[in-house]
C-alpha cells in the first residue's frame, strides 16, 4: 500500500470539470465530507482521477469500463487491509447516468474464490442491468441445500453465482453470515472476486454514516472471505 500511495502521490494530477457554480458547490461540499472521513480512518484522498492519463490502481469489478468518470479516489489501509474508495459516474443502457460509491477492499488469501455478487433481489437501471448485460451466467442460487437461510437474507437479498460455484458460495457466505448482511447491509451491493471485495451504494446521498458501514462491513467480509475460503 505504501508504494501505491508513493505511485499515486507522484502522477494523479487535478482533473478538469466543466461544472455550473451550483454543481461546484455541491462538489466541493463532498470533497470537504470525503476529506474528513479519509482522515478520520486513515485514508489519504487525491480527488478525481483519470484512467487514461493518470498511473493509479483502477477499480474494476461490475462498474469499470472505458468511459467511466471517477472522482473523490482515496487510497489507505484500514483493519489491515489496502482500501480504496471512488464515486464513479457513467451512462449506461438508454444514456442513463448513474452514480455508484464503491470501496475496493484487497483479499489477503490466495485461494481460489468464486465470482459472486450479493445485491437485491428488486430490479433496477444500475446494478441488475450491469449484471445481466456482463455476467449472465451469474443467477440467483437456490440457497437452503446446506442449511437454511434466514428471512433477513432471503427477504432482501440473493446470492448471484455460477451454477457450478453455487456450493462453494453457500460455503463462504453461509447462514451466519448472511444474517450479519441481512442485519447490517440493507441497500448495499457486494461483489467478490478472486482478487477483492467491492462494495457498492446506488444511494442519491452520501453520509459519514453510510461510508463507515459500507467500510466496516467491507473489511469485516473480506476478512471472511479470506478465513473460509482457505477451508474449502
Amino acid at each position: 500500500m505504501k508504494r501505491r500511495l508513493r505511485a499515486v502521490g507522484r502522477t494523479l494530477q487535478p482533473a478538469l470539470y466543466s461544472l455550473t457554480p451550483h454543481h461546484l458547490v455541491g462538489r466541493n461540499a463532498k470533497r470537504k465530507q470525503l476529506e474528513l472521513f479519509a482522515d478520520k480512518v486513515g485514508m489519504v484522498y487525491f480527488g478525481g482521477v483519470s484512467q487514461q492519463s493518470d498511473e493509479h490502481h483502477i477499480v474494476r469489478g461490475l462498474t469499470v469500463s472505458n468511459k467511466h468518470h471517477d472522482d473523490h479516489y482515496c487510497v489507505g489501509t484500514y483493519r489491515t487491509y489496502d482500501v480504496i474508495f471512488v464515486e464513479r459516474t457513467d451512462t449506461i443502457l438508454t444514456n442513463h447516468t448513474h452514480t455508484w460509491h464503491i470501496f475496493e477492499i484487497d483479499l489477503k488469501s490466495t485461494s481460489d474464490v468464486p465470482h459472486m455478487f450479493i445485491g437485491s433481489g428488486t430490479h433496477g437501471l444500475g446494478f441488475h442491468s450491469l449484471l445481466k448485460a456482463k455476467y449472465p451466467t451469474l443467477t440467483p442460487a437456490p440457497l437452503n441445500t446446506l442449511a437454511k437461510y434466514p428471512d433477513s437474507f432471503t427477504h432482501n437479498f440473493d446470492l448471484f453465482v455460477t451454477p457450478s460455484h453455487a456450493i462453494a458460495a453457500e460455503q463462504i457466505i453461509d447462514t451466519k453470515v448472511a444474517e450479519l448482511i441481512g442485519t447490517h447491509c440493507k441497500g448495499l451491493v457486494f461483489e467478490i472476486t478472486s482478487d477483492s471485495v467491492f462494495v457498492y451504494s446506488e444511494k442519491p446521498h452520501l453520509s459519514e454514516s453510510l461510508l463507515e458501514t459500507m467500510l466496516a462491513n467491507g473489511v469485516w467480509l473480506a476478512n471472511t472471505v479470506d478465513e473460509t475460503s482457505r477451508l474449502i
